[in-house]
């Protein structure tokens, strides 16, 4: 089997690099179910805190690989959006330990889905371009792209980006509020990793359980948000039963989604 996905630990973050470079690391099945492999073996490492997302080369990834969609049946391409959209970006938007997109160039389609998917984006201030370009092939951005940045953006701005179909600079998506950190291109791969390590240094219940609760507070229910809010100072509180709870929600969410 060819690895179009690499892996590597340094220290508690674990590292996962698209690796179809030849190709702009676009997306075929393979490298979605290889992807995720990867999210699903990081899950149940506790020496893991933090993960990052790279791809190699010139490209952070460049969406659906349309070489492998050309000719394929209306049923075979529902199966392609599935593995990509429920199966693979799904998973990782709920996952439960921080993760953190490293944008290096490109991130046009489902490129910049699987970007918006992550908590976090680090980008080149000189070369990461986003975009949703689908709209000028006849089709749309739907691994995500429909909803995902109107929790970052709003409507207005994400009806823009998707109706135009344009592509924007890292200094403008950082503008937006896209884009989480800007940084020198030839100093990316050192910041990145030096954020996800200092994520890495907090406690791993605490982060897991901000997140948690942050994720599930986008809602427009306030009763919800401050049941949320009461069910993070009762796991803090809890001791090791708190975390022991914390991991059976995890659970019992992700077994609800399968």
């Amino acid at each position: 089997m060819v690895d179009k996905v690499l892996f590597e630990k340094v220290g508690k973050v674990g590292i996962i690099r698209l690796h179809r470079p030849e190709v702009l690391n676009c997306l075929d099945p393979e490298t979605l179910r290889q992807f995720k492999g990867y999210l699903e073996r990081i899950r149940g490492e506790k020496q893991i805190q933090v993960i990052m997302i790279c791809g190699n080369g010139r490209a952070f990834c460049t969406g659906m690989d349309l070489k492998y969609a050309k000719g394929k049946s209306p049923q075979e391409i529902s199966e392609i959006n599935h593995c990509g959209l429920v199966e693979t970006f799904a998973y990782l938007q709920r996952f439960p330990k921080p993760t953190i997109a490293v944008i290096q160039g490109y991130a046009l389609g489902g490129g910049f889905e699987l970007a918006l998917s992550c908590d976090f984006r680090v980008a080149s201030k000189e070369q990461a371009i986003f975009g949703f370009p689908e709209i000028d092939l006849g089709i749309l951005p739907t691994w995500g792209g429909l909803f995902l940045p109107i929790w970052i953006v709003g409507y207005s701005q994400t009806m823009e980006l998707v109706l135009s179909g344009k592509k924007i600079d890292a200094p403008t998506a950082y503008t937006m509020g896209l884009v989480t950190k800007l940084v020198a291109h030839d100093q990316l791969f050192e910041e990145a990793l030096a954020f996800a390590k200092e994520l890495a240094r907090k406690g791993a219940f605490q982060l897991q359980l901000a997140k948690y609760i942050i994720q599930h507070s986008i809602t427009p229910d306030q009763k919800e948000r401050l049941r949320l809010s009461t069910l993070a100072m009762e796991l803090i509180t809890a001791g090791p039963e708190g975390e022991n709870r914390l991991n059976s929600l995890l659970a019992a969410e992700e077994k609800q989604k399968d």
